[in-house]
């Protein structure tokens, strides 16, 4: 009974340490982002990145200075961790604008908001409990509550609010005359993805709840956010971005949610699951697509997306029933996450459930009640619930993956002494070798350590000292014409470090620049009059001048400068007139020699090339143009497995049209073309590219009528579906959704019999349950088949 007794003791004891480090930690904040003061760490290029073949440390520092020590270290380190994915994988999401207005009648919250003389609305459902609240609630992504069942939230007077991410960008068809990115001229599909943009739009949401406090009666201390699959993400990334979310459910999220990149490419080498490089890119920037042979090259990964909650409430869901969702990826991610809820002394704010046996986005039975206990304890503030939540299948090695260890924090306040650079400063050219800095003091800095390096990422650093008397530091010897860079930052008495400052660059003497050499020109397509000149960068230049004219003397002609880099664009070549250029570097202490001269003409390029099946076997092409100087086309094609372009054929001048016949079925071809005479060539057409389907017949006839299910399935975007014919008949094979709707006919003719194969390319059509059925004589037969984008 004794031994019992300490046990207890012991055990009572641990709890009271693990609740009163949980006292320490809100549950939720008021702002959308408690870092926003934060400095941003040095994010860089993707050629400077080391590589990192485990998970990497969520508790270092992106410096390299050390490890968070303390509970307040985790604001700054959450805010790093925000940097790097917004810079890497997403794009920046704006911060609250200035000017936003909101709404409530009937049933809908309007919110607006306007920027640079643009605005976006957003309309939102929302479900009250009766009664006069204040409800908690929950952001359902493009429903009131997600895909989890609403009765939930209904049961428990939560109020539910749909967020409808298509007035924010549109799923699946993202352009820049979307509302969105017409409120932000700097952002685009290429540089900013709809996570980052839909994310947004939920913290738009939370704005308008703010401003109608005193007309809806929400309990803004109490939000959540869910969804599943693609919505899942979204939520996620929601839930990560806004710190007003008490709770964040993502249901099911896969690739790009939960799972980690770098796990799932140790799946992907045996079974296809949603790696880096096969996710849907209008979802993330298009410079991630850099990673997608190199994922170890991230600086973080999604365990840190999850982690960018704490210490906020999380649960995450997973089907291992669904290969392409990855899910012992999603459980390596939740076993490293749960570290940060660990370290922050709040374990009981994260869990995951990763349970098979249901369709995507449906909840099974045993999943409620997990689903439940952090409803109950997170948005209505019952304690007594047991939210330890750790349900998967996997029993995975996590050595090799979770190579760090978890941190005791302390209550101290870090030392975040943060100085900045005053002399030379930023971009200051034609300095001597010997040099002298200067940068603002702090207060309680022990030492100043300086350094001194030939590239922005500080991996070749060629001098390094410490101060601790003043903030001057000269250094000598450095060499005529090189960029520098420089950065500084502060060690207390104790031994830590603050963060660098920010990083400048200067350069010593430049003598004059090299002779540029010129590499190309080329026009834009389906510009009219515009061509684009490009020559190697030369050493020592900070500006270019080019001159063009129809005449080799340069007697007259048009002549322009460009600072920003090696490419020029003109305005007003004439089609079909032959035209010289030549290119000088310059810089503050004069110009180079001029290259040697070039010379183009311009040709324009077909325009609106098409491709359409018009026979069995054929391809007829159809493009437009406008040229009078050419002498022909050039047709290229590329197919399947072929990765390169290979001319087909020519068409005379007059031609807008060319048949490409004898080809095989189930195959995507590409096409392109170009113009050309005796002068030179145009650039290409835009590319065209179509699956030729057919049936593709097996030797033998079989003995009986079959439908086999397809394959692979899940699938995205093709799967193959193969059938028997034991006699030649009229067969048609139609493809319906849940609701029996018709959605497309495969096959409607009369066939031989035999064994058949068809190729399904499932173009635009969304994720799903479908059915296919057969229908040859009196044989009819149906199945299913799932599509997972």
């Amino acid at each position: 009974m004794k031994i019992r007794i300490i046990l207890f003791t012991l055990l009572f004891s641990a709890y009271l340490v693990v609740d009163s480090l949980a006292q320490t930690m809100p549950l939720v904040y008021d702002v959308e982002n408690t870092g926003a003061d934060c400095p941003i760490p040095y994010l860089p290029s993707f050629s400077e990145l080391p590589t990192i073949n485990s998970l990497p440390d969520p508790f270092e520092w992106a410096d390299g200075r050390g490890r968070i020590s303390n509970f307040s270290d985790w604001r700054y380190r959450r805010a790093e961790i925000k940097a790097q994915i917004e810079n890497y994988e997403i794009g920046v999401k704006p911060n609250r604008p200035d000017s936003i207005t909101a709404s409530y009648s009937d049933g809908t919250l309007t919110v607006n908001v306007t920027v640079n003389g643009q605005t976006l609305t957003l309309t939102s459902q929302v479900i009250l409990p009766s009664g006069t609240g204040p409800f908690p609630a929950v952001i359902g992504m493009n429903s009131p509550s997600g895909s989890l069942p609403s009765d939930i939230f209904s049961s428990r007077n939560i109020a539910q609010i749909a967020f409808n991410h298509n007035q924010v960008t549109v799923y699946g068809n993202p352009k820049n005359t979307d509302p969105y990115y017409r409120l932000y001229p700097n952002l685009n599909v290429d540089n900013t993805g709809q996570y980052s943009a839909w994310a947004w739009g939920v913290s738009r949401i939370i704005d308008g709840l703010e401003l109608l406090q005193n007309v809806l009666p929400i309990d803004l201390k109490h939000l959540a956010v869910t969804g599943c699959s693609y919505a899942g993400k979204l939520a996620l990334f929601a839930g990560a971005l806004d710190e007003r979310i008490a709770l964040t459910i993502a249901q099911e999220s896969g690739g790009g949610g939960y799972t980690t990149w770098r796990y799932s490419e140790q799946i992907n080498k045996t079974v296809s699951v949603e790696t880096l490089g096969k996710t849907d890119y209008n979802w993330f920037k298009n410079s991630m697509r850099d990673f997608s042979n190199a994922v170890t090259k991230l600086p973080e990964d999604h365990h840190e997306l999850m982690a960018m909650v704490a210490p906020r409430a999380l649960l995450v869901t997973g089907n291992p029933d669904y290969a392409w969702l990855a899910d012992e990826s999603g459980y390596v991610g939740s076993k490293a996450a749960k570290e940060v809820w660990n370290a922050l002394g709040v374990p009981d704010r994260f869990g995951y459930s990763i349970v098979g046996g249901h369709m995507h986005c449906a909840v099974p039975s045993s999943q409620i009640p997990e689903i439940e206990v952090f409803v109950d304890k997170f948005l209505l503030g019952n304690n007594t619930v047991n939210t330890g939540i750790a349900t998967a299948p996997f029993s995975t090695d996590l050595s090799s993956w979770i190579t760090w260890t978890t941190p005791t924090l302390s209550n101290g306040t870090s030392f975040f002494g943060r100085t900045s650079l005053v002399t030379p400063s930023n971009l200051q050219k034609n300095l001597t070798t010997n040099v002298t800095f200067n940068w603002t003091k702090v207060n309680d800095a022990a030492k100043y350590i300086i350094q001194l390096a030939t590239d922005p990422a500080f991996t070749t650093i060629v001098k390094s000292d410490s101060t601790s008397t003043d903030t001057l530091i000269n250094f000598s010897g450095l060499i005529d014409g090189k960029l520098y860079y420089w950065r500084v930052r502060v060690k207390n008495s104790v031994g830590q470090f603050g963060p660098w400052s920010d990083t400048w660059n200067f350069s010593t003497y430049i003598p004059l620049p090299e002779k540029p050499q010129i590499v190309s020109s080329a026009p834009y397509q389906n510009r009219a009059g515009y061509m684009t000149l490009t020559w190697n960068k030369s050493k020592y230049a900070d500006q270019y001048i080019v001159q063009l004219a129809d005449v080799q003397t340069f007697t007259y002609g048009v002549t322009s400068a460009t600072t920003s880099d090696t490419v020029k664009t003109l305005s007003g070549i004439n089609e079909g007139v032959k035209y010289y250029w030549r290119v000088q570097a310059n810089n503050v202490n004069g110009p180079s020699s001029w290259s040697d001269v070039s010379n183009f003409v311009r040709i324009i390029a077909p325009t609106s090339l098409t491709a359409q099946k018009s026979a069995e076997r054929e391809i007829t092409l159809t493009w437009t143009d406008n040229s009078s100087v050419e002498a022909g086309y050039i047709i290229e094609r590329m197919q399947n497995p072929q990765t390169s372009f290979a001319v087909v054929d020519t068409a005379a001048a007059n031609a807008n049209t060319f048949v490409d016949k004898n080809l095989d079925v189930n195959i995507t071809y590409t096409y392109r073309t170009k113009a050309y005479t005796n002068l030179g060539e145009s650039d290409y057409s835009n590319e065209a590219s179509l699956v030729l389907v057919g049936v593709k017949q097996e030797e033998g006839i079989p003995a009986a009528y079959s439908l086999s299910q397809n394959y692979p399935n899940p699938f995205n975007p093709s799967t193959n579906i193969k059938f028997a014919l034991p006699k030649s008949v009229f067969t048609k094979i139609t493809l319906y959704d849940l609701l029996g709707r018709e959605v497309q006919t495969f096959v409607n003719n009369n066939l031989e019999a035999g064994y058949h194969e068809i190729n399904f390319n499932a173009g635009k059509l969304t994720s799903g349950v479908y059915l296919y059925r057969i229908q040859a004589g009196d044989f009819t037969e149906t199945k299913k088949l799932v599509l997972l984008r």
